[in-house]
């Protein structure tokens, strides 16, 4: 990229040099190469609403627990390979029926013992108009001395997503008799 500079010491970009540019951002070789990357990437085959039922009078930080809940099981479908498309949405009027739905009610974090933090809700699942109810899940996790706040919240989150999905993926992706010695 060529530059010149005018007597005031401004840059400028010179006119050449832009219409370089344009003509390799619009040259077949750079659209070609991008093209094959998205269409390379496999669709997933269905969608799981995680619907989190909160308390409205729960103070917000920069990130909410809504959106942490959100990202924790947006990335453990990608690292248990899920074949799902996770669609997070909170409870509120007029929300659509979903084939399946993951319910969240949650109930927010507790010092319930000194140096314990303690997720607790209660989670149903509905897939196809069936319901099944896995009560109260509880995910504890023990502080840890000099451990930022956030990365603390982070692993709660992510621990009680795990202990969730470990009661809902046999219910969502049973095993068939075959695959069954």
């Amino acid at each position: 990229v060529f530059f010149l500079r005018n007597p005031t010491m401004k840059t400028h970009l010179s006119l050449a040099s832009f219409g370089a540019c344009l003509a390799l951002l619009l040259s077949p070789g750079v659209r070609a190469e991008t093209a094959p990357a998205v269409a390379s990437s496999p669709a997933p085959t269905r969608e799981l609403a995680v619907v989190v039922v909160e308390s409205l009078e729960r103070p917000s930080g920069a990130i909410d627990d809504f959106v942490r809940i959100d990202m924790a099981f947006t990335e453990l479908a990608r690292q248990r390979k899920w074949p799902v498309k996770i669609k997070a949405e909170r409870l509120a009027a007029n929300l659509p029926k979903y084939e399946t739905e993951l319910r969240i009610f949650y109930q927010g974090l507790r010092s319930e013992t000194p140096g314990e933090l303690t997720f607790r809700a209660w989670v149903t699942l509905t897939s196809n108009d069936v319901k099944k109810d896995f009560g109260i899940v509880l995910y504890r996790y023990p502080r840890r001395i000099g451990e930022a706040h956030d990365v603390m919240l982070e692993r709660i989150f992510r621990g009680a997503a795990n202990a969730i999905a470990d009661k809902i993926e046999p219910v969502l992706f049973p095993k068939s008799a075959v695959s069954n010695p």
